[in-house]
């Protein structure tokens, strides 16, 4: 068996494929055919070349999937079935063919969540103790601004998560500066939404089904009727409670405090295409505070 690096832990893909381009010494048009896999270009953040990766490195396709790829997070609020399916073509099609689907959940629409973040401590850390860092996939995730271990505020790089990994953004935290962005939250805020995102990709699927019924605040939605123009308290206390630069940011800003605002849709059934594993986290973190209790 050739050499390849095997991925650290929290590690995504499209850093395993930087690294192993410095350590082989290829570009990556080089890595391609040493990968011999048939597909045709790397990327950062769509996931690929599944069974070359695998073959060297001896992890099963499935594991590398569910550890070093953006899967579960772009799976919640999916039913088994329909996560099963995503499963299926994630493992199969090549990475072009995941690109609408992640663009739209990881919000690379917005120009700050289209570029590499990174904590300065975890990539010292791992310098220090592997001889080099690593891009988290924590870190990648819309919704962590945070870094859940050491509690810092990320980095944002200026090298972008799209669109191929050429030999110039094929560049590790170390080797890249950053800046710190504030994302309208307090720190205690963005911990809080941090633990609330780790949290979301470890929960079975049923858990978004019966969320919203379950809820103390659905009855609000559900039973009352709203004229045009009527404000829904609980929209009112959910802008509060995030407020208003932040989720201008996030790019979910509520444009009616109506039954019409994308929350009180949401919790009746609706299902948005863009950013909609966020959209489900801050339901979620909302409904379960002590706020709206």
């Amino acid at each position: 068996m050739r050499y390849f690096p095997a991925p650290y832990p929290d590690e995504i893909l499209g850093s395993l494929l930087i690294r192993a381009c410095h350590h082989l010494g290829l570009s990556p048009r080089g890595l391609v055919h040493y990968l011999d896999d048939g597909w045709g270009e790397f990327s950062f953040v769509y996931p690929s070349f599944f069974q070359g990766i695998s073959r060297l490195t001896r992890i099963p396709a499935e594991i590398l999937l569910t550890e070093h790829t953006v899967f579960p997070y772009v799976a919640i609020g999916m039913t088994t079935p329909r996560r099963r399916v995503l499963e299926s073509d994630w493992l199969t099609a090549p990475a072009h063919g995941n690109s609408l689907r992640l663009r739209a959940a990881l919000g690379l629409h917005i120009d700050e969540l289209a570029l590499r973040r990174y904590c300065p401590q975890c990539c010292d850390e791992d310098y220090r103790c592997i001889g080099e860092s690593y891009w988290h996939r924590r870190h990648m995730l819309p919704g962590v601004f945070i870094c859940p271990k050491h509690g810092e505020p990320l980095l944002v790089s200026s090298t972008s998560v799209l669109p191929k990994l050429t030999t110039e953004s094929a560049k590790l935290p170390q080797e890249v500066s950053g800046q710190p962005y504030s994302w309208g939250l307090d720190e205690n805020g963005m911990r809080c939404l941090a633990a609330a995102v780790e949290e979301a990709m470890s929960l079975p699927a049923q858990t978004w089904s019966n969320m919203y019924s379950d809820a103390p605040a659905s009855s609000v939605v559900k039973t009352r009727k709203y004229s045009n123009g009527d404000v829904d308290p609980m929209l009112m206390q959910f802008c509060r409670f995030y407020g208003t630069e932040f989720l201008r940011k996030m790019g979910l800003s509520l444009q009616t405090l109506d039954s019409d605002g994308w929350p009180s849709r949401m919790m009746r059934g609706a299902r948005p295409s863009v950013l909609r594993p966020l959209r489900h986290i801050l339901l979620r973190l909302f409904l379960l505070s002590s706020i709206f209790s």
